[in-house]
């Protein structure tokens, strides 16, 4: 037999979920069909309504009642953070040197033929593509190499990623070049004591060397300062700041960037002598200088860029034809073609006759290490802040696409170590800023690179060009490295295809994506990447404020609730089902109040303001009945005197006052419609009264205090019409919400349901909701 366990309020308080079984007397203890359906969450003042056979079921509980202090969390953390053990050190030391947990495992016999090869496919591919990629970087092509060689190794010892060859990007590169454009102003005079003694042909080229080493100087400061700057972020555990780049802007910041990469080798291409552009419009600046020049162009170097480009594209499509044949190893066109025009070029005197530009002197040897010049760091800073995370959010996202292939992670904050310690160790060095880029990435994958090992080999590869073939590459002219780069941004430019299907999926993220390329396109891509990411922001802020709203139905003979234009859904008479598609938070919490209003066609303020109005006319009404009557009746009176001789007779009591003309039967509607039938037969018709308005907040999985308030006001303004506000489906973590906030004492009687159609059941069954204490067992179970 059930019975009845009086639970204390301070032991709810503790944590404790009361479970409660309601029964009819007369029904002798067992439920019926509709109460077993009942199952609510009770907290505070609430009744839970629980059937027998649902009586094992607990509730879930992620409340914040029942968790620990904040004292006592950052107890625990910095316990657990501060014990030391065998097994934990040993973690930390492969989790900083991932290098140590996958080498000892390495299987030789199945790996090594694909590192190998891809090693060497990867570093063949390196020395065309480094020298290329250093006249983005607005550096002589010698520091592409080193920026090839020195960060891959530092990487392959630190990076959690298997299959991605760190070095140079041509994004990265050309985002450095802009800012060492900007950063170097131009030599106009020799420096104090110094004069035109130093083996130079004039005072021109003394100058431009001067900048040249100023160049390289700045440079090597952003790669030490973006270094700092991954390395700080890494340690701080920082890892989710891409996040805020999501791939629709990536995408469009990247086709942005190839306009301007293109743009920076115009004048390689048709071998003219103009300026270097940064800033808004640079784009725009560098296109009208070369139309005003283009008499000028260098008809030996325009030839050769046309047949090299269309050799690359011919060699890429080869290569893209015939992949499986090939197995997977491209034909190394840009080699041939760097080998051959090379050959061309020196045999054919092309510098000397034509005056077309060659790469020059190439030292041997590796550099010696020497500090970067620290004084520029606070000047390079803010370019630094947007490389640093541009770099990383572009290799990351091509780190996890690999993982995601081969299966397995990658760990955030490792690779921001891993990327600051790389471009750190390679400042010493006068490297620029590395990153990876996909065509070395994709060949690398399609070689068969399974590990880091492969970075080894490619390095290796490189070292020897570094050491003794660099100076036979003096002679290369310098419009074959700039076809070579615009070639390879082919699979930049095959983005714009992504275009049609983001717009059929997204028609925001497809907006983002293009806001994004206009504004990196014309504005410079330090601006273009901010007003890229304000944007992104922007959408979200204004999907949040002007959030999507439904008013449900429920399907027939079925427990499912669906959008009310379903042609299969029905509205439950007195019931308003709302549901709000997002988190009800302090910026949507008015369109939340709009839209309820709306959708529910019960605007609380709107009835109250129509009954007081409909009150007023009533009594108005009353008093001008009165009025009329009074006056009727002495009219009669006195006639009655007159045709009795004025002798002053009392009026007949028994006659009645004749107001068939003058009454109005009125009935007030509960949410203030009024059903009115006058004199004339004439009826307003009056729809029928909401007695609930459930809202569920399955879709809802944050609230904030405004939120909150908001809540504890529409149950208010419903209750003071008389309407019911319900609660359904209510996420576990807003429940711990309303309760650090208080929300069950300032609304007392709430109850908050398990699903849409409990509440629905709950307000249709007026027999179990409002029945007394008296015809009802509780058996109340606590579940701790």
């Amino acid at each position: 037999m059930p019975r009845n366990l009086d639970v204390p309020r301070a032991a709810r308080k503790a944590g404790e979920v009361a479970w409660t079984r309601m029964a009819a007397a007369n029904d002798g203890g067992v439920p019926s069909e509709t109460t077993a359906r009942l199952r609510a969450l009770g907290l505070s003042s609430t009744t839970v309504y629980v059937p027998p056979e649902h009586a094992h079921i607990k509730y879930d509980q992620t409340n914040s009642f029942g968790q620990s202090s904040v004292q006592e969390k950052v107890l625990r953390s910095l316990k657990k953070t501060c014990t030391c053990s065998k097994t934990k050190a040993k973690n930390i030391l492969f989790t900083l040197l991932p290098i140590l947990a996958w080498l000892p495992k390495y299987r030789i016999r199945e790996n090594i033929v694909g590192d190998v090869v891809s090693g060497i496919t990867v570093g063949i591919m390196r020395i065309p593509q480094g020298m290329a990629y250093a006249l983005l970087a607005s550096v002589p092509p010698i520091f592409g190499l080193y920026s090839s060689f020195f960060p891959g190794l530092i990487y392959a010892i630190l990076g959690t990623s298997r299959n991605l060859p760190f070095g140079t990007m041509a994004v990265v590169s050309v985002m450095v070049g802009s800012s060492v454009e900007r950063l170097v102003p131009e030599r106009t005079e020799l420096p104090a004591g110094l004069d035109n003694t130093t083996g130079f042909n004039s005072t021109e080229d003394f100058l431009q060397e001067l900048r040249t080493q100023d160049k390289i100087a700045v440079s090597a400061a952003l790669t030490l300062m973006a270094g700092i700057l991954q390395l700080a972020m890494g340690l701080c555990r920082l890892g989710f700041v891409t996040i805020y780049l999501s791939d629709p802007l990536v995408s469009g910041f990247t086709v942005g960037a190839a306009f301007h990469v293109v743009g920076s080798q115009v004048k390689y291409l048709l071998g003219l002598d103009l300026p270097r552009y940064s800033g808004p419009l640079s784009l725009v600046y560098t296109i009208i200088a070369a139309f005003r020049n283009i008499t000028q162009t260098n008809v030996a170097a325009l030839i050769t860029s046309l047949i090299c480009i269309i050799v690359l594209l011919v060699g890429k499509e080869v290569n893209l034809r015939y992949k499986d044949k090939l197995r997977g190893i491209p034909i190394p066109m840009e080699l041939f073609v760097l080998i051959i025009a090379t050959l061309i070029s020196y045999y054919a005197d092309l510098n000397g006759k034509y005056g077309v530009r060659i790469v020059g002197t190439i030292p041997t040897g590796l550099p010696v290490p020497r500090p970067p010049d620290v004084s520029r760091l606070l000047y390079v800073l803010p370019d630094a802040i947007v490389l640093s995370i541009v770099s990383f959010a572009v290799s990351l996202t091509l780190a996890k696409l690999f993982a995601k292939k081969y299966g397995y992670s990658i760990d955030d904050n490792q690779e921001l170590i891993a990327y600051g310690a790389s471009n750190l160790f390679s400042s010493f060095f006068s490297c620029f800023v590395g990153s990876t880029s996909i065509s070395r990435t994709s060949v690398a994958d399609a070689a068969g690179m399974k590990s880091q090992l492969m970075t080894f080999v490619s390095a290796f590869l490189l070292l020897m060009v570094l050491l003794f073939i660099g100076p036979l590459f003096r002679p290369l002219q310098q419009c074959v490295l700039a076809s070579i780069i615009v070639v390879n941004l082919k699979s930049m430019f095959r983005l714009f295809n992504e275009l049609k299907p983001l717009w059929k999926v997204s028609k925001v993220d497809c907006t983002v994506w293009i806001v994004t390329w206009l504004a990196v396109t014309l504005l410079g891509l330090d601006l273009g990447l901010g007003v890229g990411v304000g944007f992104s922001l922007l959408t979200i802020v204004l999907r949040t404020q002007f959030p999507s709203s439904t008013l449900l139905g429920q399907v027939s003979d079925c427990e499912i609730y669906r959008d009310c234009k379903d042609s299969q859904v029905k509205e439950i008479s007195g019931v308003k089902i709302f549901r709000l598609n997002m988190p009800l938070c302090y910026t949507n919490c008015d369109s939340f109040k709009t839209a309820l209003h709306k959708r529910t066609g019960l605007d609380p303020v709107g009835v109250l303001a129509r009954r007081r109005k409909e009150e007023r006319a009533r009594r108005r009404m009353e008093a001008a009945d009165s009025e009329s009557s009074g006056c009727f009746t002495a009219e009669r009176s006195r006639r009655r005197k007159e045709r009795s001789g004025g002798d002053g007779g009392v009026a007949n009591p028994g006659m009645a006052v004749d107001t068939a003309n003058t009454e109005m039967d009125e009935t007030l509607g509960q949410n203030g419609d009024i059903a009115k039938e006058n004199h004339n037969g004439t009826e307003v018709k009056r729809t029928p009264d909401v007695t609930t308005v459930i809202l569920d907040c399955g879709a809802i999985n944050f609230l904030d205090s405004v939120g909150m308030n908001t809540l504890v006001q529409v149950y208010k303004d419903y209750t003071s019409i008389g309407v019911k506000f319900r609660l359904a489906h209510v996420n576990p973590d807003v429940r711990a919400q309303m309760w650090s906030c208080d929300y069950f004492e300032k609304v007392e009687g709430q109850r908050l349901f398990v699903s849409v159609h409990d509440a629905v059941l709950f307000a249709t069954n007026k027999d179990v909701s409002e029945q007394s204490p008296q015809n009802t067992r509780l058996e109340m179970e606590t579940h701790l």
